[in-house]
């Protein structure tokens, strides 16, 4: 199963384009007596810079507190819940740490930012996830129903495999240019085909196999109304396809043989791996206050 492109990844490769200035400020920072290690402060600090270029520097420092402030009371308040993550959401840590190193090692070594500070960094996002499902659990303080959860699931993500074509090529001088009308039609005709094949029952990537230029995504994407890496439209398109069947789409410059799956299949669990997404969805903001509310409790020493 295949998440859509997370813009996360994507916004972080901004940080490789921000000078490497020496950092100024505070690299030592304590909260409610606890010293917050020097890495973590720069790491918070690269993130206000890339968040806000344009800002003044006291304005930087107060965004790098703020983080760090935030970034103790999540730890402490996670711990004096007694709660733990699952090997599994551990384990997605350190995958995640392990790409963020591979693509920015160079660059966080530079800023002095360490892996470790990476993963910790990682870790206390995690446990703010889990304290707000601990927050809004059956038996938390302010109960959601697993059944209002589900159902936002399912109205605002849909589940496809697909086969992705272009209606675009490039000119003599590698400009993007727009295939022909001719062009254009013989490409909608083949993907047509391919729709009616994937209804008899073919496989996505035996239809990929048959035409040129297309990419295929060969496991279950995971689309959520709200994202933005698909073109303007896709998503309200293949919501209109009928659940198991085929069709073709339409979106910006791309065309989709597009199989829409159950996105409500009890078996296969969809849902599971978006629970916290939907939480935040429907009680992302009340959250926040409520975090807040925590916050008042922790004072930052200079």
């Amino acid at each position: 199963m295949k998440r859509g492109f997370s813009a996360g990844i994507a916004a972080l490769l901004c940080l490789c384009l921000l000078f490497l200035s020496a950092c100024s400020g505070r690299s030592e920072l304590r909260v409610n007596g606890t010293r917050v290690d020097a890495g973590v402060v720069l790491y918070f600090r690269e993130e206000a810079r890339r968040a806000s270029p344009d800002a003044a520097e006291e304005e930087t420092e107060q965004a790098v507190r703020e983080s760090v402030r935030e970034y103790v009371a999540v730890n402490s308040i996670f711990a004096d819940r007694g709660l733990t993550l699952t090997t599994a959401e551990k384990s997605a840590i350190s995958q995640n740490v392990n790409a963020l190193w591979r693509l920015f090692g160079t660059y966080y070594t530079s800023v002095g930012v360490s892996k470790q500070d990476i993963y910790k960094v990682e870790a206390q996002k995690a446990y703010r996830d889990a304290l707000m499902a601990d927050y809004y659990a059956p038996d938390g303080d302010e109960p959601v129903a697993e059944e209002t959860l589900k159902a936002y699931f399912n109205e605002n993500y849909v589940a496809f495999m697909a086969v992705t074509g272009y209606l675009t090529t490039a000119d003599n001088n590698g400009n993007t240019v727009p295939l022909s009308d001719v062009e254009k039609a013989t490409l909608r005709s083949a993907f047509e085909k391919a729709a009616v094949e994937l209804n008899n029952g073919a496989s996505v990537e035996s239809q990929a196999g048959k035409m040129e230029n297309t990419s295929v995504d060969t496991e279950t994407v995971v689309l959520s109304r709200t994202n933005t890496n698909y073109p303007s439209g896709f998503f309200e398109k293949v919501s209109a396809i009928e659940i198991g069947k085929a069709g073709v789409v339409e979106a910006g410059e791309s065309i989709f043989a597009v199989q829409r799956e159950n996105i409500a299949d009890e078996e296969r669990n969809l849902f599971a791996s978006y629970r916290i997404d939907c939480l935040k969805a429907l009680k992302g903001e009340a959250f926040q206050k409520v975090m807040e509310t925590w916050l008042n409790a922790y004072t930052i020493e200079s």
